[in-house]
């Protein structure tokens, strides 16, 4: 049902449709609302609010939808929650490098960690689902402010000093004198003036308002968080928010993610310094039970920019543009890019030596290296022998379907290789595959065994890439939301109509802090004579309290 514009039977006032006081005097004129609600009817003077009126339209249940203060607080709920159970499990950024999502959950969380897996948990903050509900958020908190905030702006904008005298009745805290002289009244409209009171003047009726900017604050508050909203769904689009690794053996160049092929960095060389035991500093007794602490992760790198990086295909040429020594709180920057230490890596292998030798534990040739991050097809042992990589995992997870060497990461933590031994004296080659600790003959009663020698460990510098261009919006929406805060909670709207065409009617109206509004109007009137005002609040609960 579409409701219909309401003529004010007393001063003839048009008013839109759900309007519950008429705009110009203030008399009550829609007999299907309800008259107790009185705050709800001052908070707009009546005007309508476009979710209050009825209509079937699927824009209006839409709107109604948004606007709704119960469905604004679900869908915050619903953000809370997904948030809580977003740390229930490691978001895949803190999972080990490499290493598939999927299978890690799976593997150390069980079925708990699959299904955490499926419905995007892992990656809560990125997910579609959760980027959807803050949208839902930031249209409902829009919605409900238009909503809101335009009759608000209409009833203020077009505020009137005569009411109607119902409208003085209905009134919380209110004054009547009809022995007061219009000398008398004059002098209480001077004290009001020095309360710093604007005033509106229409014949005998007065209108003195202040702290209007009050009624805004919720509206600023929505401001602010509508720009941290945006803020923070900004950063899901390409090129606005990264928060990459970087993981760089000492002595090796990568490329720089995200920079389209433009810049590299070099590991230089990898310091970790420790506090020394005993040295009598407050982390002696942390030494004693833990063992080494370190005091300073610091990496030395040389920064390269590809002059090449225009051309596709092509191979680095890359001129030094920087050093730098970053550390924990220090980072190197550059552009809008900061570099970060974040930790080290020395778990990492980087080359393992091995020999060959027959059923008698006999060395046959001389031993042979593979190195680990750019390992050789062949090796040759001796005039008559050579050795194959046929397969190679650095950290090795099982064997695939096909046979295939399946690893979990491409960082050498556990190795596993397939050798095949090709010797003259050999009908067949033998093959065989190699772990740790453990030698498995691929092909049966093999004559030659290849076995672990010796390797070397590398140590690896992780670096965090970041860049951050919505930063600066999210700060200036959270400044936005605290100056709203700050102006809803301290700043009073009060509002007080005078009539004074025979003796003096009074009625006062104020957003908040009825006691300061009394205590202000109490010492204007009294300083002139006058009683102080009725407040019905306190009337009421006197009246319980004798009864």
């Amino acid at each position: 049902m579409e409701l219909k514009e309401i003529k004010c039977p007393h001063c003839g006032h048009v008013n839109p449709p759900g309007t519950q006081l008429c705009q110009s005097c203030g008399l009550m004129i829609n007999e299907d609302y309800d008259k107790n609600k009185i705050k709800d009817v001052m908070r707009y003077d009546g005007s309508a609010v476009r979710s209050k009126v009825k209509s079937q339209s699927i824009f209006d249940k839409i709107w109604i939808f948004f606007t709704s203060i119960r469905n604004g607080v679900i869908i915050i709920a619903l953000i809370a929650i997904a948030a809580s159970i977003g740390t229930i499990l490691p978001q895949q950024y803190f999972i080990p490098i490499g290493v598939d999502p999927e299978t890690y959950y799976s593997d150390n969380y069980g079925t708990f960690g699959l299904i955490y897996y499926k419905f995007g948990f892992h990656n809560l903050y990125s997910s579609w689902w959760f980027v959807l509900l803050n949208a839902m958020l930031a249209l409902s908190i829009i919605a409900a402010s238009v909503d809101r905030g335009v009759p608000l702006y209409k009833s203020l904008k077009n505020q009137r000093a005569k009411k109607h005298p119902s409208f003085f009745k209905r009134q919380r805290i209110t004054l009547n004198s009809e022995t007061a002289d219009s000398e008398d009244v004059n002098k209480i409209i001077d004290g009001l003036k020095s309360k710093r009171y604007k005033h509106t003047e229409d014949g005998p009726h007065l209108l003195f308002e202040k702290g209007r900017l009050s009624r805004w604050g919720p509206y600023i508050n929505h401001t602010g968080l509508i720009i941290i909203l945006i803020g923070s769904m900004l950063r899901f689009f390409p090129g606005m928010y990264i928060d990459e690794i970087l993981y760089v053996p000492e002595g090796e160049t990568v490329e720089v993610p995200t920079t389209d092929n433009k810049y590299y960095i070099k590991n230089e060389k990898f310091i970790l310094d420790t506090y020394e035991k005993d040295s009598g500093s407050v982390f002696d007794k942390s030494l004693a039970m833990q063992g080494d602490l370190a005091s300073n992760y610091q990496t030395n790198i040389t920064f390269y920019e590809n002059l090449s990086s225009d051309v596709v295909g092509s191979e680095p040429d890359l001129k030094e543009i920087d050093t730098d020594e970053i550390r924990v709180n220090h980072p190197f920057k550059f552009e809008n890019y900061d570099i970060y230490q974040s930790s080290f890596d020395n778990s990492s292998m980087k080359s393992m030596t091995f020999k060959l030798v027959d059923k008698n534990d006999k060395q046959v040739g001389e031993e042979f290296t593979v190195d680990l991050k750019d390992p050789e097809s062949t090796y040759e042992i001796d005039e008559q022998t050579n050795i194959e990589l046929r397969a190679y995992a650095p950290d090795f997870q099982e064997i695939g379907e096909r046979g295939e060497l399946i690893s979990q990461s491409p960082v050498a933590r556990n190795p596993a290789f397939v050798f095949q031994v090709n010797n003259d004296s050999l009908t067949t080659p033998e093959i065989s595959l190699l772990q740790i600790q453990n030698t498995d003959e691929i092909t049966p009663n093999n004559e030659y065994k290849v076995k672990f020698v010796s390797m070397e460990n590398q140590i690896a510098t992780v670096l965090t890439l970041k860049k951050d261009l919505t930063m600066h919006l999210i700060a200036v929406g959270f400044i936005i939301f605290l100056i709203g805060v700050f102006i809803g909670s301290y700043i009073n709207h009060r509002r007080i109509w005078i009539n004074k065409e025979n003796g003096l009617s009074l009625a006062a109206h104020t957003n908040k802090n009825y006691y300061g509004l009394k205590k202000e109007l109490n010492s204007v009137l009294n300083e002139n004579g006058f009683d102080s005002v009725n407040d019905k609040d306190e009337a009421e609960h006197d009246d319980r309290m004798k009864g």
